[in-house]
C-alpha cells in the first residue's frame, strides 16, 4: 500500500489533478480523465493486495477518483450504496488526519460490513503539496483469512499491532479486552513466550515479529481446562485422605495415572502452537520475494531516498563487495503466438489464476533458465511484460571487455536454451559496470538503450562498443526522475554523478551540435525549474535566493550543477532540521511526566542553544515550546481521568506538575471545567 501510495504521488496527472477546484470546466474533466487513465496502469498492484477497491479523495475540489469513475464525493457515497445517515462522517473520515495509516471498520458507514477502510495521505510523500488521499476498502477475508486457523481453540485469540504499538485488529475470544498498553508492557526478556494473568485469567502468550513491518503478532492461549482439572484431583485428593489410608493408596495410585493426561494435553497443546507460529512464519516469508524485487527496482531506477536506505538495501541484496563489478542486463522476450494461447487457455479454465496469469505461467519457462545461466540468487524486476532487468556481479578485472565477453556467453547460452526448448526469442542490453551499486541507475539507463541495437545475428549489445549517433542528445525520462529524487532527498555525491554521467553522454560520447546542446540544457534548467517552484515562499533563504539569480544566467552545465547543488544543500538542511524537530517531540511525548523537563534541559540533550532551538521548534510546530509541553501534558491528564482511576489529588504528579493549584487553574483554562466535574459526569 505504501509503495502504491508513493507512486501516485509522484504521478503528475494525480499531482496536477489535486491542485484543481471543482470548477467544472473542460479542463478539469480533462485532467480527471487524464488521471484516471493513469491509475489504470496501478491495476496489477491493486490485485496483489487484501483490498476490494480504491479510489483517491481531492480535498480542494471534493471529487474522488477511481480506475473506473471521476465524480464527486456526495455522487460516489451513492453508488456505494452506504447508510445516507453516515454521509456527514464518511467525509470527516477521510479529512481527519487523526484517523489515517489505521483500519476503520467500515460498520462505521454500513449498518452490516465486516471490511475496512485504510486511509494514506498522499501529502507525506514529497516536499510539495499533494492535498489529497488514497483511501483502500481492505476485504476483511482476505485480510484475516492467513490467521484464522490460530484462533480454532477455544478461548484462544491473535492481536497485531503496528510498529507504534496501536492494535490493527484481533481475531478470536477478544472478551479479555487486552488494550495496547497491556500488551507494550509485556516483559518477554529472552523468549517469545510468557506466562502472564490478565484481568484475573491466567494466560500463555507467544509473540512473533515481523522485521519487514515492524509488526508485533501476539498469540493468546488461556489456561482455564488445565487449572480446572487440576483443582478437581486435588479435592479428590483430600477426600480419599479422609476416607482412609488404604482406600487413598488406592485412589492415589489411580489419580496418578490420570494426572498424566493435563500434562500430554499441554504437551498437544505446545506442539500446536508451535505448528501454528511456523504456518504464520511461512505466511510472512511469502511476502519477501516483493519486497526484494522492490529493492531491486529502487536500486535500478534511482529511487532511494536516503543513505541508510541505501546501505540497507545494498545489504539486504548482497552488493556491498567494492572488489566486485557490477553492471546490468536488461533482457527482452518475444513469445510464439502457440505459448501466448496456450498461457491464455490454461488462464481461462484454472480458477487458480487472476487475470494477467498469463504473464505468471509464462516465467515459469524463463526464470529457471535465468537462474541456470546466471546463478540461483539472481537480482531482477520486470520493467514491462515479458522485459527483464538482472543486476550481474563479477570480480574486477584488468579488462573490462572481458568482464562483458563472460555475460555474453551467458546469455548466448541462455538465448539458445530458450530457443531451442520453447522457440522463444530472446534479446538483451548490457550496461557499463561499476564497482558501487548505488550506481546502478546509470547502468540500467545503458542497458535500455543498447537493447535498441540488439538484433538476430547480434542478440546482445554491450554499451561500452555501441557507436552512438550524435544528432540526438541524451537525456531521458528515468535520469529526470532520478535527478530530481537525488536533489530532493539531498543526496549530492549522486547529483555530482549524475551531471558526470550527462556530461560524458552528450559530451564525449556524442558529438552534439550548438542547438542539440541548448535544447540539452533547457532540458535539464527545466527540471532544475520544476524543483526550486515545489518550495513555498515562506521557505525561501539565502540558497534559494542564489538558486533564483542563477536561474536568470546564461545556461551552461557549470552553472545548472551549481544550481542543482544549492537545492540540494537546502533540501539536505530542511530534512535535519525536520528531523530534529521530530525527536524532541518523540523526547517530550515520553517525558512529559518529568517535572524538570524545560528549554534547558531540551539544550543539553541536544547539543543546541536555548534560542536556536526555541527558533527551531517555533519555525516547524508554530508554537512555543511551553505551550506545546502544556498540551501534551493536558491531554494525558484528561485521559487519566476518563480512563483510570487514579486520585485526582494525585493527577497533577502523573503528568509532571509541581503545583496541584497550578494544574487545576490550566486544566480549567484548557477545557472550561474541573477534573471532578468531568469524572462526575462519567460516573453519572
Amino acid at each position: 500500500m505504501e509503495n502504491l501510495s508513493l507512486a501516485l504521488s509522484k504521478n503528475s496527472d494525480i499531482r496536477y489533478l489535486s491542485r484543481m477546484s471543482a470548477d467544472k470546466s473542460n479542463e478539469f474533466y480533462q485532467a480527471g480523465y487524464k488521471a484516471q487513465v493513469s491509475i489504470s496502469n496501478y491495476s496489477i498492484t491493486q490485485r496483489l493486495l487484501p483490498i476490494t477497491y480504491y479510489f483517491i479523495y481531492f480535498n480542494n475540489s471534493e471529487y474522488i477518483l477511481s480506475y473506473s469513475s471521476f465524480t464527486s464525493i456526495d455522487l460516489y457515497y451513492k453508488s456505494l450504496f452506504l447508510s445516507k445517515s453516515y454521509y456527514g462522517h464518511f467525509k470527516d473520515t477521510i479529512t481527519n488526519s487523526m484517523r489515517y495509516n489505521c483500519l476503520i471498520p467500515m460498520s462505521e458507514f454500513k449498518e452490516i460490513s465486516g471490511d475496512y477502510l485504510y486511509i494514506i495521505p498522499l501529502n507525506s510523500y514529497l516536499f510539495y503539496d499533494v492535498p489529497a488521499q488514497l483511501c483502500f476498502i481492505v476485504d476483511s477475508s482476505k485480510l484475516t483469512e492467513p490467521f484464522l486457523p490460530l484462533t480454532v481453540q477455544t478461548g484462544s485469540s491473535l492481536y497485531i499491532t503496528s510498529e507504534n504499538g496501536d492494535i490493527l485488529f484481533s481475531l478470536g475470544d477478544t472478551s479479555l479486552n487486552i488494550t495496547s498498553n497491556m500488551l507494550a508492557n509485556l516483559n518477554f526478556s529472552n523468549s517469545n513466550v510468557l506466562s502472564e494473568t490478565i484481568r484475573s485469567t491466567d494466560v500463555s502468550i507467544m509473540k512473533l515479529s515481523d522485521t519487514s513491518t515492524n509488526y508485533n503478532f501476539y498469540y493468546v492461549l488461556p489456561n482455564t481446562s488445565i487449572q480446572s482439572l487440576l483443582s478437581q484431583y486435588r479435592n479428590m485428593f483430600l477426600l480419599v485422605i479422609g476416607a482412609g489410608i488404604s482406600i487413598g493408596l488406592l485412589l492415589l495410585f489411580v489419580l496418578s495415572k490420570r494426572n498424566v493426561r493435563p500434562y500430554v494435553t499441554m504437551n498437544t497443546q505446545l506442539k500446536d502452537s508451535i505448528s501454528l507460529a511456523q504456518q504464520l512464519q511461512h505466511t510472512l516469508d511469502l511476502q519477501q520475494p516483493f519486497v526484494h524485487t522492490s529493492y531491486v527496482r529502487n536500486l535500478m531506477l534511482g529511487r532511494i531516498s536516503s543513505k541508510d536506505e541505501l546501505t540497507y538495501i545494498e545489504e539486504c541484496l548482497g552488493v556491498t563487495d567494492t572488489s566486485h563489478i557490477y553492471s546490468v542486463l536488461y533482457i527482452v522476450t518475444y513469445p510464439t503466438d502457440h505459448l501466448l494461447l496456450e498461457n491464455q487457455l490454461t488462464t481461462k479454465d484454472d480458477n487458480n489464476y487472476f487475470i494477467g496469469d498469463e504473464i505468471l505461467l509464462y516465467d515459469t519457462y524463463i526464470i529457471p533458465l535465468l537462474k541456470k545461466y546466471f546463478g540461483e540468487h539472481i537480482h531482477m524486476f520486470s520493467p514491462k511484460k515479458y522485459h527483464y532487468a538482472l543486476i550481474v556481479s563479477q570480480e574486477d578485472v584488468e579488462e573490462i571487455e572481458d568482464a562483458a565477453l563472460q555475460i555474453k556467453e551467458q546469455f548466448y547460452g541462455f538465448h539458445h536454451s530458450l530457443l531451442e526448448t520453447y522457440s522463444i526469442l530472446s534479446i538483451a542490453g548490457l550496461g557499463k559496470y561499476n564497482h558501487f551499486a548505488e550506481n546502478l541507475w546509470k547502468s540500467y539507463q545503458q542497458a535500455l538503450e543498447s537493447v535498441s541495437y540488439a538484433s538476430g545475428s547480434n542478440s546482445i549489445c554491450w554499451y561500452g562498443s555501441l557507436k552512438i549517433s550524435s544528432d540526438t542528445y541524451y537525456f531521458p525520462t528515468q535520469i529526470s526522475e532520478s535527478l530530481t529524487n537525488f536533489v530532493t532527498t539531498g543526496n549530492k555525491n549522486q547529483v555530482e554523478e549524475t551531471f558526470k554521467f550527462i556530461v560524458k553522454e552528450n559530451l564525449e560520447v556524442r558529438s552534439l551540435s550548438y542547438p542539440k546542446i541548448q535544447h540539452l540544457l533547457m532540458e535539464i534548467y527545466n527540471t532544475l525549474s520544476r524543483i526550486r517552484y515545489t518550495i513555498p515562499d515562506t521557505d525561501v533563504n539565502t540558497e534559494l535566493h542564489f538558486v533564483d539569480n542563477k536561474l536568470k544566467e546564461h545556461l551552461s552545465f557549470r552553472q545548472l550543477e551549481d544550481i542543482a547543488n544549492e537545492l540540494c544543500n537546502f533540501f539536505a538542511q530542511y530534512t535535519s532540521q525536520k528531523q530534529i524537530i521530530t525527536q524532541i517531540k518523540n523526547y517530550i511525548k515520553e517525558n512529559y511526566k518529568d517535572a524538570s523537563l524545560c528549554l534547558a534541559k531540551l539544550s543539553d540533550e541536544f547539543h543546541l542553544s536555548e534560542s536556536y532551538l526555541s527558533y527551531l521548534f517555533k519555525e516547524a510546530t508554530g508554537e512555543n515550546f511551553s505551550m506545546y509541553l502544556e498540551q501534551i501534558r493536558m491531554e494525558a491528564s484528561l485521559k487519566l481521568v476518563k480512563d483510570t482511576s487514579v486520585p485526582l489529588s494525585d493527577l497533577y504528579l502523573e503528568v509532571g506538575y509541581n503545583n496541584a493549584n497550578s494544574f487545576r487553574r490550566v486544566f480549567k483554562k484548557t477545557y472550561g471545567t474541573s477534573a471532578k466535574a468531568i469524572r462526575d459526569s462519567l460516573k453519572a
